[in-house]
């Protein structure tokens, strides 16, 4: 049986996507200008089962790659809820980041100790 010449070559990841693992607690999460309350659906996508308002902790069961994006079969930890939502309705963080939050500030690394030099090289025996 002849090797293929073909290189095998991931898909490459789009900037800002995000991989979730089965079985991780994760946040729903609302779009930008979307409602308060994220939509479950069934696995085909077409019927709406529940609704969960943003912040809501759910578990991941399943994900799905898909071509217009991947979906994740998700339980809400509280009411025991499933279905199916995107990857832009979850997030890592309880508390969704604030646009206009103020950027941290950078300090110096703090300064080593002294050391107490003795005068030797790496690697060099003390006489």
């Amino acid at each position: 049986m002849p090797f293929s010449t073909r290189s095998f070559r991931p898909s490459p990841v789009r900037a800002g996507a995000f991989v979730l693992a089965v079985g991780r607690r994760v946040f729903v999460s609302r779009s930008e200008d979307g409602p308060i309350r994220v939509t479950l659906t069934d696995d085909a996508g077409t019927n709406a089962l529940a609704t969960l308002a943003d912040g809501h902790e759910v578990e991941i069961l399943a994900w799905r790659p898909r071509g217009s994006g991947t979906r994740y079969h998700v339980r809400s930890t509280r009411e025991g809820l499933e279905g199916w939502v995107a990857v832009g309705n979850l997030r890592r963080l309880a508390v969704a980041p604030s646009v206009s939050a103020p950027s941290p500030t950078v300090s110096a690394p703090p300064r080593a100790r002294e050391s107490g030099y003795s005068g030797r090289r790496f690697g060099q025996r003390a006489h």
